[in-house]
């Protein structure tokens, strides 16, 4: 199960590049086709927003792949560390 775990944890980065690449082929709106018009537009600052976003986004699907691991394998205890 933790094999698992960690490849959902780590598809976080794909789910948003694959976002980017479907709303910018069928013109969806959405935080990725904006991230798209911000940056042929060169707004920096909103560029930095959207891009912190996905920062974050990605930081939080591992930390609760992590965090996951200590439900699903007992011999994982978080007290170790």
């Amino acid at each position: 199960m933790l094999p698992v775990l960690t490849l959902i944890g780590s598809r976080v980065p794909e789910l948003i590049t694959g976002a980017l690449l479907v709303e910018s082929v069928f013109s969806w709106p959405g935080i990725a086709a904006a991230t798209v018009e911000v940056a042929t537009a060169v707004d920096f600052p909103l560029l930095a927003a959207l891009t912190t976003l996905a920062t974050a986004a990605v930081l939080v699907g591992n930390l609760l792949a992590d965090l996951l691991y200590g439900l699903f394998d007992p011999r994982v205890r978080f007290s170790d560390m």
